[in-house]
Order: C-alpha cells, then sequence, then structure tokens
C-alpha cells in the first residue's frame, strides 16, 4: 500500500476509468465492477465484506408509472369535469396532490414496498478500518453506488418533468380549492368563469404531457456511468488510501453501495441491517454522487417537499473546512426527481449529506446515456473535493 498521506485526484481518476463502463444491476459490468472495488480495498488493509441482499423494483419502476397513470385522468378531469362535479373533482386533486408530495420524501413506515414482487438481487461491499464505533470518538461512514443505467430521458429532462408535474398538480388544486369556495359561498355564482378555459386547459394539457412523457423512462444498460457514479466510488478509493496511510483512529467505514439506481436499495439494507451498530448522535454519513465537474463542492442538505434536512453539523463541518482550505461549498436542496443514497439513511436517524460536484450543468443532459464518460471529468475539481473530504476526516 501506498503510504502517501496526500490526497491525489489522479489516482482516484486512474479508479474512475476503471470503473467507466455499463454496469446495470445484474450485468457482467456489474459483477466486474464489484470484483475491482473488492481488489482495491483489500490492496489497502481495509477489512472488506461483501453482503449480498434482495429487493424489488416496484418502488422504482412500477409505481412512479402506476400513479402517473392514475394521476392523468384526475388532471384532465379539472377542465373538463370540474365545474358540473367541483367536490369530487376537487377532493381528487387534493389527494393526488398529497400523494405525489408524499413521494418526494422517504417514508420509512412505507420500506416494506421493496419486498413486493418480484425479487432481484445485488451487493454491498463494505470496508473498514478496523476500529469499533464507540460514544467517545466519531463514526465515520461513507457511501458511493457503483451501479448505472441509461434511460430514455436524462436525468435533468426526468427532473424537470416531475416538477412541472408537482407544479401543475399544485396549480390545478388550487384552482378547484377555489372553485369549490366559490360554490359554497356564492351558490348563484356561474362556476369556473374567473379563470380563461384556454388557462386551465393549458396547465391540464401540460401536465398531462409531463406524466405522459415519465411513462417511457424506460431503464437500460448502456451508460458508462464516469460521472454517475464512478466519480464516487473513485474519490472514495483515494480517500480510503489516505485513511490507511494516516491510521485514523476513527471508526470509518466505507460502503460501495449496490442497486442505487432502483430506488437506494443497497443503503436502505445496509441500513436497515447495521443501524443498530453506530451511535446515531455520534456517527457522520457522507455520500458521494457525481463529483469532479466545476469548481467548488455542492453539499445537499435537504430534500423533497415540504423540505426535510438531514444535517446541521455536517454542514457546518465542510463549511468550515471549506473556508480553511479556499475551496467554495455551497448547501443545495434537492426537492424532487433525484433519489440519493443518503436518503434512506438519514431517514433512519443519522446526520448525512451528499457531496456533488460544483457545477452539473455542462454534463446534466449526459447523466443516464450513452455520454457519460469519465473524460467528462476535471482532476482538478476532483481534487479540490478529495482535499475537503480529508479535511474534514480530520477535523470530525
Amino acid at each position: 500500500m501506498d503510504t502517501n498521506l496526500t490526497y491525489d485526484a489522479k489516482r482516484a481518476y486512474h479508479h474512475i476509468t476503471h470503473l467507466s463502463f455499463p454496469r446495470l444491476v445484474g450485468s457482467s459490468g456489474e459483477a466486474k465492477a464489484q470484483d475491482y472495488i473488492v481488489q482495491q480495498f483489500t490492496v489497502l488493509g481495509l477489512d472488506v465484506s461483501r453482503e449480498s441482499f434482495s429487493f424489488s423494483k416496484f418502488p422504482a419502476e412500477v409505481l412512479p408509472r402506476l400513479l402517473c397513470g392514475i394521476f392523468v385522468p384526475v388532471v384532465l378531469s379539472v377542465p373538463w369535469l370540474g365545474g358540473r362535479f367541483p367536490i369530487p373533482v376537487c377532493l381528487a386533486c387534493l389527494l393526488s396532490l398529497t400523494v405525489a408530495l408524499l413521494c418526494t420524501q422517504w417514508q420509512k413506515r412505507f420500506e416494506g414496498v421493496y419486498d413486493v414482487g418480484r425479487k432481484y438481487h445485488s451487493e454491498n461491499i463494505v470496508a473498514t478500518n478496523g476500529r469499533k464505533p464507540n460514544d467517545k470518538i466519531p463514526a465515520l461512514l461513507f457511501v458511493a453506488h457503483y451501479d448505472s443505467k441509461s434511460q430514455v430521458l436524462p436525468i435533468a429532462v426526468r427532473a424537470v418533468a416531475y416538477g412541472i408535474a408537482i407544479v401543475g398538480l399544485i396549480v390545478l388544486t388550487t384552482v378547484m380549492v377555489i372553485e369549490v369556495a366559490t360554490v359554497a359561498w356564492f351558490p348563484d355564482y356561474i362556476t369556473l368563469v374567473w379563470l380563461p378555459d384556454f388557462i386551465v386547459w393549458g396547465a391540464a394539457g401540460i401536465t398531462t404531457l409531463c406524466l405522459l412523457l415519465l411513462q417511457i423512462n424506460f431503464t437500460q444498460n448502456h451508460s458508462p456511468g464516469g460521472f454517475d457514479n464512478a466519480s464516487g466510488v473513485g474519490v472514495m478509493l483515494e480517500v480510503a488510501r489516505v485513511v490507511m496511510a494516516c491510521d485514523e483512529e476513527k471508526s470509518i467505514t466505507f460502503l460501495a453501495a449496490g442497486a442505487e439506481e432502483y430506488g437506494m436499495c443497497g443503503a436502505l439494507r445496509y441500513i436497515q441491517k447495521h443501524a443498530d451498530e453506530y451511535d446515531q448522535s455520534n456517527t457522520y454519513v457522507i455520500n458521494l454522487d457525481g463529483l469532479g465537474v466545476g469548481n467548488g463542492v455542492n453539499v445537499v442538505t435537504c430534500y423533497g417537499i415540504p423540505a426535510v434536512r438531514t444535517t446541521d453539523m455536517l454542514a457546518e463541518m465542510f463549511q468550515t473546512s471549506g473556508k480553511a482550505l479556499g475551496i467554495q461549498v455551497l448547501e443545495r436542496y434537492l426537492p424532487i426527481g433525484v433519489g440519493l443514497d443518503s436518503i434512506p439513511i438519514a431517514s433512519h436517524g443519522f446526520e448525512t449529506v451528499t457531496l456533488t460536484a460544483g457545477n452539473v450543468g455542462r454534463v446534466a443532459l449526459k447523466v443516464h446515456s450513452k455520454r457519460d464518460r469519465c473524460d467528462l471529468l476535471d482532476v482538478k475539481s476532483l481534487q479540490q473535493v478529495g482535499e475537503l473530504i480529508v479535511d474534514v476526516v480530520e477535523r470530525a
């Protein structure tokens, strides 16, 4: 093992190039990536284990399409039936909007949906530095998913479609609430004259188009996944090398999570199995997903509608390290459309953040496509995030 104590982005990029090939769950590429990661962790002297788990594609592949299919007639009923049957249409809109907003947040009580339907299998690769978590010294859990996928819609388009659909549901529900209030307070008033038909039909039409667009977003195995997420794994492997070279006394675990692209399954299964081994008040979870583009580092600390905050202390730690190193660190909020391994772990009571690239803009349309290659990445950007992480580990 190399005992150099300095983080080297070129080493991280070397790992990224060796992992940039299609590796969807169940493919030969997935097995190849698993073997590479195990080999690298073992060479570093970490205690390595492979934990198989089962999951269902129902929450990631079936349930969203089912809900979108149900929402379409509800949306179209507003301009079509809202004037004649305002109360039933209003109730349908309110129910649909409630369900849609619930789906933007992780619902721990609904984790059983990952056991619905046909079972698939993947594995988590877990490597530790041999130190046991205790209540005196902070424990760190690094997470980076190693699987990749391609889809009909790039992730940026998918996120925008989800966003428009949610906004459309909010607008149409508001229309129906006003409609019902008008009927209740002014029964002789001619309904729906307060808003031109073309606006209501336009909102319903655009919302329906987005819902139907999401129905065709099928998953395939054509993405090399250089940015998403060979970058996260490569950085994690180099951080692991530095941690072992420094003989860090803190308990540090590196989790290369499987099946993230099917609903953060690996992270969920890991925390379901191991949550009791950690002191929640003294454990920090750092997820690495989509690194090496642009200047600075984004730290995702909130998600969902309404916003759910996943950390306070970790955000402060990264801001402190960023200022000390002269690296721009910005907190980000992820409302909808993108899943992160930090989310199911946060739902089990742990402080979590996800580190992402400082400027994803130019690669957003290439994620989940054949164009997501490692040559999109910048070594300088990889160096910034690595130095930031190492500084946080030292300060924790």
